[in-house]
């Protein structure tokens, strides 16, 4: 009844003439019309969506689009749509129209009795993974609009499908970020990222935690597993871990990283003490990571223990696009907000090495608080809230308990992002 809704003036106001809300996760969805064209006579019962699916899009693999195709009688058609902000305004200044693969896949109806990959993932009832744009009947829109992989899901009523443009990989600073804080959420001690290119997997970034480099130094050996690794090109589509995990899209974790017999590098993990790896997909190819003999003091038993964190790499993108020179992810331990993992830009580690004379930053003093989280701070309520919160002037915030800190290290804006396993708070630094 509209008569025991609080926002009725508000709906009014904005011609609001119909409205349901269902649970949705860890809150409440609400949608409505604003019209009184074709008035729903019951509350609408639109498809479930696959949403572990759609976050592993957007969040891990870099996904630009995601549309849901209806099977209607023996035909598929696009029911609803969306198109990231960041790849509207990318194709807008590209094209100079407002055309996207979505709004041009939606003239396009397909036979649901086809061997197409929509119709392939709704009759078998497993997801369909497309690296060939070819073999598709919209092979000429995906070749128009830069997509180079494709994902299909199958649901009861139709078909998720997302896809992931040929320009996303990880680089500068959210690649940095990637790789550092992985190594610190998952105790590994390297990382490192295979980038895809013309069908091969080529390093494009390493990382080895200070404890890591200072065992191999008593070692005597020199850059590690991680820079030895750049030595090797590996088949996207070959049968290795990288390679495997290329074409299913899905983890792949070796507990014994010496016993693995299709894995190239095998020698090499026994020359430098390589224990357990994970090997993930991510944006543009697959981040690797693994524990060690010597310079790490983490025991994984399973997958799970390799991945307790998803990175928020969507997150971490906006914020270096933003210009942030640090990040750190805030993780829930019982009662208390911890830092459970932390980045500073090269750039500002050298300016504040400079400086200050010292190693220090505010990331790294940042992690020796402990915050409640019952608390009115910006990350326990953003943790409770679900929303973003931005300290324009943390330095002189009064209810900042960081304050000083920011204002020892002249941090400027501060941003609160909550994510799935914490909050990601992010800051611009001023000039030291």
């Amino acid at each position: 009844s509209s008569a025991k809704l609080k926002r009725k003036e508000l709906a009014d106001k904005y011609g609001i003439t119909q409205m349901c809300v269902i649970p949705f996760e860890a809150g409440v969805l609400e949608f409505g019309r604003a019209d009184d064209v074709a008035k729903w006579e019951k509350a609408p019962n639109p498809p479930l969506l696959p949403k572990g699916e759609m976050r592993q899009g957007f969040e891990n693999l870099g996904a630009s689009y995601a549309m849901f195709w209806a099977k209607d009688g023996d035909k598929f058609h696009v029911i609803a749509d969306y198109v990231t902000e960041s790849r509207k305004e990318a194709l807008k200044l590209a094209r100079g129209d407002d055309e996207t693969f979505c709004s041009r896949s939606r003239e396009v109806n397909l036979d649901a009795n086809g061997d197409g990959p929509v119709a392939t993932a709704f009759k078998t009832g497993k997801e369909v993974i497309l690296t060939d744009p070819s073999k598709m009947k919209r092979a000429a829109l995906a070749e128009e609009f830069g997509l180079a992989s494709f994902h299909f899901v199958p649901t009861q009523t139709g078909v998720l499908e997302y896809g992931i443009p040929k320009t996303a990989f990880l680089s500068g600073d959210v690649l940095g970020a990637s790789l550092k804080m992985r190594c610190d959420t998952a105790g590994a001690s390297y990382a490192l990222y295979w980038k895809e290119a013309e069908g091969k997997m080529v390093v494009a970034g390493v990382y080895s935690t200070p404890a890591r480099q200072e065992a191999l130094a008593d070692m005597g050996k020199s850059g590690g597993f991680s820079d030895a690794s750049k030595e090797y090109v590996l088949d996207a589509n070959g049968d290795g871990p990288v390679g495997t995990v290329m074409k299913t899209q899905q983890p792949f974790y070796l507990q014994d990283a010496t016993a693995c017999a299709t894995m190239k590098r095998s020698a090499l993990t026994k020359e430098y003490g390589i224990k357990s790896i994970c090997f993930v997909p991510t944006e543009g190819g697959v981040l690797e990571y693994g524990t060690t003999e010597k310079g790490c003091s983490t025991n994984w038993t399973c997958m799970e223990d390799a991945r307790k964190v998803i990175m928020p790499k969507a997150e971490l993108k906006q914020a270096f696009e933003s210009g942030a020179s640090h990040a750190i992810l805030w993780s829930k331990q019982g009662d208390e907000w911890v830092v459970g993992a932390s980045y500073v830009t090269p750039e500002r580690v050298r300016a504040l090495k400079a400086a200050r004379g010292d190693d220090k930053s505010y990331t790294s003093e940042s992690a020796a608080w402990k915050i409640d989280a019952s608390g009115l701070g910006p990350v326990a309520t953003a943790g409770r809230s679900g929303k973003d919160i931005v300290i324009e002037d943390p330095a002189n915030e009064p209810s900042f308990k960081r304050a000083d800190l920011a204002k020892e290290f002249n941090v400027g804006s501060c941003h609160f992002v909550p994510c799935r396993d914490g909050v990601l708070e992010y800051g611009i630094g001023r000039v030291v």
